[in-house]
């Protein structure tokens, strides 16, 4: 299961300048409203066939999505686990939580 992270967590690792891959699990029209900074859109349905392309096994991978009622995220969290992936992280709080937090975003 994947381990979960907090805005709050997600921001610091954000600020020490980690290199992870940051995946809002969302469709395209939603990834374009506004988007966490430095992250790319992998719509969970789409994540394994794209997973092996875009995503480097041997870096965190933290997805997200709406908020904690979401269940894009974790969806897309349970199939890159089943394909072997080991650093998974999943920021539950989502865009709720990030904006909510004040943190900085990007459209």
């Amino acid at each position: 299961m994947a381990e979960k992270i907090t805005a709050d967590e997600l921001k610091a690792k954000m600020d020490r300048g980690e290199s992870f891959h940051l995946v809002e699990t969302l469709l395209p029209e939603e990834f374009e409203k506004w988007h966490l900074p430095g992250a790319i859109n992998i719509h969970f349905n789409r994540i394994a066939k794209q997973a092996r392309e875009r995503l480097d096994r041997n870096r965190d991978i933290v997805l997200y999505c709406h908020d904690e009622e979401c269940n894009a995220s974790p969806i897309a969290a349970k199939k890159l686990e089943g394909m072997g992936y080991a650093h998974v992280y999943e920021f539950s709080g989502g865009k709720r939580a990030w904006k909510e937090a004040g943190y900085p975003v990007e459209d």
